[in-house]
């Protein structure tokens, strides 16, 4: 895929500016980042980042997403809406590595559409995550379930309860046990 002219510098600046915070280890505090795109309105960011996210997906590159989702945060576009259906894909998505920030994302939107997206996540069984005897990504997944509170919500998190796993059973309760589930379910 071609990325538009109109992102490409842009884009090309972002991935250079969020490799090299990221190198120093973070101690230039984004503060470069920033400054590189303060010019920038906030729709722009989004729309450059979603143009990268889709040339990220395409090329399969992990790198590019974890940039993608580092500038996201420097910028704290994360939680922006039009964001939720890049975050449903690339949970859906196994070739990068931002699967707990994607459902930490989840939980901080509160959103009854993104229930489903969440449970799919939580019971992905991507590779990289079998050797998580903690199953931190699951329990993410269970507070993004138990934070948007409803009976939808808590549907998912009794069939987590039917797991062959102990801790994603106890990830589980420790939710059914923290909520009410008196939010309406609304799509």
């Amino acid at each position: 895929m071609k990325i538009s002219a109109k992102y490409q510098n842009e884009l090309k600046k972002l991935f250079e500016l969020s490799k090299k915070t990221h190198v120093v280890n973070f101690q230039l505090r984004n503060e470069e980042l920033i400054s590189n795109f303060s010019d920038v309105t906030d729709e722009e960011k989004i729309n450059i980042i979603k143009e990268g996210i889709k040339i990220a997906c395409q090329k399969k590159n992990s790198s590019e997403i974890y940039n993608l989702m580092l500038s996201i945060s420097f910028f704290k576009l994360y939680d922006r809406s039009e964001f939720i259906e890049d975050y449903i894909k690339l949970g859906k998505e196994e070739f990068h590595e931002e699967h707990e920030t994607i459902a930490s994302y989840f939980q901080g939107f509160h959103l009854p559409q993104t229930i489903d997206s969440i449970y799919e996540l939580a019971t992905s069984n991507f590779e990289k995550y079998r050797w998580d005897d903690n199953f931190a990504l699951v329990r993410k997944c269970c507070f993004a379930l138990g934070d948007i509170n409803t009976p939808k919500a808590k549907e998912k998190l009794e069939l987590l309860l039917q797991s062959e796993e102990e801790m994603i059973r106890k990830h589980a309760m420790e939710q059914l046990n923290r909520c009410d589930f008196t939010n309406k379910d609304f799509e």
